[in-house]
Order: C-alpha cells, then structure tokens, then sequence
C-alpha cells in the first residue's frame, strides 16, 4: 500500500526532516505536514485521510500524562477508527514513555536520537498491526488466562502489558516474547528473556521484581511479574532533589546492588527506568537482560563481548569500550543517577551515542555547585574513569553515605 502520513511537528527543521525521511524510506506515501497543535486537528473526517500520524512532543515543561499533546492522543486513540500516533520526543525519558504508551501512542521516538531507519521501521510495524487488526496477539494473550488491561510498549520481538491475574488477586506485568524465524531455542532474544526469568527466580529477594509465572510454546513465551503503580525512579527524577532525599534514594539502590552483585550478577543496564518504586519507599531492579555473572559463567561473558551493549546515558567507561566490567560498572551508573537526582538534568550529553560514550571516556567529572560540595567526594569517586578508582562495593557506597549523612547532620 501507499500509507498516507501525517506530520504534526511545531519545529520546521525537524518538519523537514521527517519529511525528507518518509518520502525516501516510504516509496510512493503521500505525506502532508503541519504546525498546528494537535488538539487541533481531532476532527475525524480529517484524521480519516491518513493511515499514520507522526507528532513531534516536547517533554521540557511537562513529562507527564496531563502534557497536551498526551491528553490530545487520548482522544484520537479512544476511537478505533482514527490512525496510530507515533510520538517523536524532544527532552523525554523513559518516564516519558511510559505515558505516551498510557495515552494510546502506537510507538514513541527520542528525537535527539532518532534516524530514518527508526522512523520508517516504525511507521512499517503500527501499519502492519493496524492493518492486520493485530490479529494473532489478542487471541495468543487470551490463552494466557489473564485479563489484559493495558499496553505498555510493543515491538516486532514481543510486548509488554498490564493484566490482572486471578490466580495472584492483583495487578501483574507481562512481559511477552514472540518466536521469530528458526528454533527459538537458538534466538538470541529468547536466551536474553530465558536468563532475565532464571537470574530473578535465583535471587528471590524484594530487591528485584517477583516472579509469579515464566511459560513458553512453540510460538511464545512470557513472564508474569510484580507490577508497580508507583512506576520507576524517572518518576521521581523530574526535577532536582534535595540532597537528603537523593542520598536517600541512592542508598535504597546501593541495598539492591549488594544483593544482586552478592549473587555474583552485574545489571550493566542500571538506569532509571530499571529501578521500580514501591508504595513502601522500597526499590527493586527490573531487566536484567543483558546481566552477566562474575562466577565464571563463560556463556554470559562471550555474549556481552559480541557488542557493547547497554543505555548510552549510564554506561560506565569501560563499558563503552567493550572491555571487562564488575560491580563498579553498576557503581559508575549509580554515580550518572546521584548527579542527575542532585541537578535536574544528565552530566554527559550528546546528539547521538557514540558522542554521548565518548563524553564518559574523556569528560571530566562535573563540578557540584557550592551548596552541594559536600556530595563531590561521593561523586568523583563513583564517576571515576578507572574502576580502581571507584568505590569498590554497594556495602561500601552505603557506609560512606551512611558516614556522611552522620556529618551534615551533625553540621
């Protein structure tokens, strides 16, 4: 088919940009472009004309479910008959995402990230599920035996969903993975679910999620899971945090580490969006999908030594290269959170990964402003570029914390 796409995008330069992008990757589209705001454009006869819609959101002001453009998906989303929305984030997080895919937003994008393979592979996936009435998906869900409520995120691989399970009286997240092409028992993303199920059953502890069910088929497999109303600590990461409340935050996570890394596992994708809250002010680590263990498990490290793999924005040093990670690669994401908790924004920054990795390679360690120099010793030693220069442990993080939070309440 020729899809016919609309752009609502407020920037011209980014306008012309996803334009140029569509008309080169999407043969024979028709596409049109505006600058109206999206609540404008919800008359259905209009949106009628188009089989996408790509709308540019910018999250600066407003990462929440109330920011307009959000509130303007809703209502195109609530009826069945109008077409897909594909977010493009300016400023977003995984936060972010998380309400855009709330809000009915078939797929979203991080504008500073973003290419035209992203573009067109996203536009081909929300037209090839609307057009196929998502056949397959609703009935495979139903064998489950949960009553799905919500969509969190979806992709070619699999999905993940909010259900309610009888059998648990509550809540859970599935997290679904669909068998590709060959044996799934030689898929690399199926052996990635199949260690995340195995490395959280073993460690049964509350510093990761629960695991309720784990079941494969020939066809899928999925994993029942805690879920967590409260969300994740990009929740709490909008804005800075006082300094007490930061420590605080750090020292719940540094608890979760000390379990898992006593375990003998590296996460090596610690960020914000894999640390959930509970309404008890406790924390667990979720995905642990590209984890790897220090016990001499030779499978798992070969795995990590085919690619870097992990979020560039929390990626330690030696990480980034490739090289052999520990502890203190959790220690040094920890450190990139301590940061962004105490100023509102990410120390390191660029326009596209590898600049954004090469920022953890050579820039130096930021300087705290005055009323937080208390917290830079903490700092430069999490963030150091050599991990024989860091703090070496989760139980030493939390006893320096524990030490300095003695002294400022002293002070």
């Amino acid at each position: 088919m020729n899809p016919r796409i609309l752009i609502v995008e407020e920037n011209p330069k980014y306008r012309h940009i996803l334009r140029r992008y569509v008309l080169k990757g999407c043969r024979g589209s028709s596409v049109q472009a505006t600058s109206k705001p999206l609540g404008e454009l919800q008359e259905k006869a209009f949106l009628a004309q188009f089989d996408v819609l790509l709308v540019g959101c910018d999250f600066s002001s407003d990462g929440t479910h109330r920011n307009p453009i959000l509130s303007a998906v809703r209502a195109i989303a609530a009826d069945p008959g109008n077409p897909p929305v594909i977010i493009l984030a300016n400023k977003g997080s995984e936060f972010s995402a998380v309400q855009a895919m709330r809000s009915g937003a078939s797929d979203y994008i991080a504008r500073q990230l973003m290419d035209r393979e992203q573009v067109i592979a996203a536009i081909d996936r929300v037209l090839r599920h609307r057009y196929s009435g998502g056949a397959g998906e609703a009935s495979e869900l139903a064998l489950f035996g949960y009553d799905i409520r919500n969509c969190l995120a979806r992709s070619e691989e699999g999905s993940v969903h909010v259900a309610y399970s009888a059998e648990q009286e509550t809540e859970v997240v599935l997290k679904v993975l669909r068998r590709g092409r060959g044996s799934m028992s030689l898929d690399e993303q199926f052996q990635r679910f199949i260690r995340e199920f195995t490395l959280l059953a073993d460690i049964d502890d509350p510093s990761t999620a629960r695991i309720y069910e784990f079941r494969a088929s020939p066809s899928y497999c999925f994993m029942a899971m805690e879920y967590f109303p409260a969300g994740h600590l990009g929740v709490r990461m909008q804005t800075a945090l006082a300094p007490q409340q930061a420590l605080d935050l750090i020292e719940e996570v540094a608890h979760g580490l000390q379990i898992i890394h006593s375990a003998g596992l590296v996460h090596l994708d610690l960020k914000p969006g894999n640390i959930m809250l509970r309404d008890d002010g406790s924390v667990a680590l979720i995905d642990f999908g590209i984890s790897k263990s220090t016990k001499g498990d030779r499978e798992s490290i070969v795995q990590m030594a085919e690619g870097v793999v992990g979020t560039p924005y929390y990626m330690s040093p030696e990480q980034a290269d490739g090289a052999t990670t520990d502890e203190r690669s959790d220690l040094y994401a920890l450190g990139i959170m301590l940061y962004e908790m105490l100023l509102g924004k990410k120390p390191f920054v660029g326009d596209t990964p590898s600049a954004i990795l090469d920022c953890h390679r050579h820039d130096p360690i930021p300087e705290l402003p005055a009323n937080l120099k208390e917290l830079q010793p903490i700092l430069n030693r999490l963030l150091a570029k050599q991990p024989d220069q860091r703090i070496g442990s989760a139980r030493q993080l939390i006893e320096t914390i524990e030490s300095l939070r003695a002294r400022l309440q002293a002070a």
